[in-house]
């Protein structure tokens, strides 16, 4: 019995070892890799300072916890640049000096200057890089509220904008030799005795890194996706502050540094305005009647607010409704309200303002009624349709003596020419037909937080004590003080233009500063 007892046993703990081998969960394999520089984030930031190092005879490890490289940036439209060769060749008159003292003023100096000055007068130059690796742009100027800043990317192996921009970015990678782990997040930086960064512990699903590096470049985002650090760090109300486009970027590139004893630096947003609810989906018909300036728009207590022709802002016009008194989904929202004719207007002539260039200037919203009526029918409670001011007022739950004074002065500044409250462009003041109406709720998101580090005019992150971490860099939306509480679309493509421009220059001085 013992003997048969002892081979049953036996088999029954090689079946069983069979099991954990095969059925339970892998055991990591640990793999160490040395390298000049290790790039964490691999969006137009990380690729960028990818392509720029290696050029300069750097071995390059660029790291990305997606399954896919581009990140934002694959959704993005265009670069910022002033005086730029196609700039010159349109004869736009903006100068670096003039877009600089501007840009310093808008953003009410809570911005690093000089590193603003450095990225503003490089911005050419950062076209003429991305030209000469095959990249081709359009100089766009979206609405009278822009300047010819914006560098529209074009098409590459068939896709267009951010993501042609990328795909061109990772062909370069893959020609230069980087070596590139996708699904492989960094979890901590490696630091020596003398607090001096010299590598990246990072995980897989099968594998184990330590890699060891003589620079780091930190490039993976801001804390877009994280509503905790939206809170905690920005100390907005995430509920109606929240990303339009989650790509998993919940600042973890921020947090290692900061563990490695980095200074944390204050959050900015690429803020934009907003329409949501039942019946109405991004970039619909519906929905981009929320960025146009002819409408009428009154918060919940029934008033108007603001000069709706700040819808030619997206940035401006998400400030503008989210401070509107209060924190909870009415408070904070802005009710849009328009008529048959502007409905007439959108269908036939076209939108006054574009959502970026996927809805451009003029785009015909042939869907509109199709879409309206869906909307209704779905009972929507965020579209509303009515037949009178008082009954508007009672279904956006507003008071119906204000909203008739709302509307009644407003129509008297249409007739008049003239916006004598908020001085409204008077060739947006259309009057409204108070006998078929609809409302359409404007709310605020962001396309994108930006900021978390500070940084020198090198990229080098600072430390608690203002010194720099040696072999520590940030770039891009990781990099605080480039806007101030929110990003100004005057200098259109800014955001994304700084993510390419300061991933070059952090890979240069990193390269500059190793023995090569």
């Amino acid at each position: 019995m013992w003997i048969i007892s002892r081979r049953i046993l036996s088999a029954a703990l090689a079946a069983g070892f069979v099991c954990t081998a095969v059925c339970g969960p892998a055991i990591a394999a640990q793999k160490t890799l040395s390298t000049d520089i290790v790039i964490v984030g691999a969006g137009s930031a990380g690729l960028t300072a990818a392509v720029q190092a290696a050029e300069k005879g750097a071995n390059v490890v660029l790291l990305e916890k997606n399954f896919f490289v581009g990140g934002a940036s694959n959704f993005a439209e265009g670069i910022f640049a002033v005086e730029s060769e196609l700039n010159r060749l349109r004869s736009d008159t903006l100068t670096r000096e003039e877009a600089f003292k501007h840009a310093r003023e808008m953003h009410m100096y809570e911005v690093n200057v000089p590193m603003m000055r450095d990225y503003i007068y490089g911005s050419a130059d950062n076209v003429d890089w991305f030209m000469k690796h095959g990249v081709k742009f359009d100089v766009i100027r979206m609405t009278p509220w822009e300047e010819a800043t914006w560098h529209v990317i074009g098409e590459y192996k068939g896709k267009n904008h951010g993501a042609a921009l990328v795909a061109n970015l990772k062909d370069q990678c893959d020609k230069l030799g980087v070596t590139t782990l996708t699904g492989t997040p960094a979890e901590s930086l490696i630091t020596d005795k003398s607090g001096a960064v010299v590598g990246v512990k990072a995980k897989s699903k099968t594998d184990d890194y330590t890699i060891n590096a003589k620079a780091v470049i930190l490039a993976s985002g801001s804390i877009s996706d994280s509503n905790e650090k939206v809170a905690e760090w920005a100390h907005r109300d995430a509920k109606h502050w929240h990303s339009s486009v989650n790509v998993n970027k919940t600042g973890d590139g921020i947090s290692m540094a900061v563990a490695a004893g980095a200074q944390r630096g204050p959050v900015s947003f690429v803020a934009h305005l907003s329409s949501e609810g039942k019946g109405i989906k991004l970039l619909s018909n519906v929905y981009t009647t929320a960025w146009q300036p002819a409408a009428l728009w009154v918060n919940s207590d029934g008033s108007r607010f603001v000069n709706e022709d700040v819808a030619m802002s997206f940035s401006q016009a998400a400030n503008a409704v989210y401070t509107q008194l209060g924190h909870t989904a009415w408070s904070i929202t802005a009710w849009s309200i328009f008529d048959e004719s502007q409905v007439d207007y959108m269908i036939e002539k076209g939108v006054d303002s574009g959502v970026g260039v996927l809805v451009p200037v003029g785009a015909k919203l042939t869907k509109l009624k199709e879409e309206i009526k869906t909307a209704l029918d779905e009972g929507s409670d965020s579209f509303f349709a009515a037949s009178s001011v008082s009954a508007m007022a009672k279904k956006l739950g507003v008071p119906a003596k204000n909203l008739e004074a709302a509307v009644t002065a407003y129509n008297r500044g249409c007739a008049e020419g003239h916006d004598g409250e908020f001085f409204k462009d008077v060739k947006y003041m259309r009057p409204i037909n108070t006998k078929k109406l609809y409302a359409i709720r404007l709310t605020s998101a962001f396309f994108t937080a930006f900021g978390g580090l500070n940084v020198n005019r090198d990229f080098e992150v600072l430390n608690t004590k203002n010194q720099p971490i040696k072999g520590l860099y940030a770039t891009g939306l990781e990099v605080s003080r480039m806007i101030g509480h929110t990003y100004t679309t005057w200098t259109s493509g800014y955001a994304f233009g700084f993510s390419c421009y300061s991933g070059r220059h952090a890979a240069l001085n990193a390269v500059e500063k190793m023995d090569l």
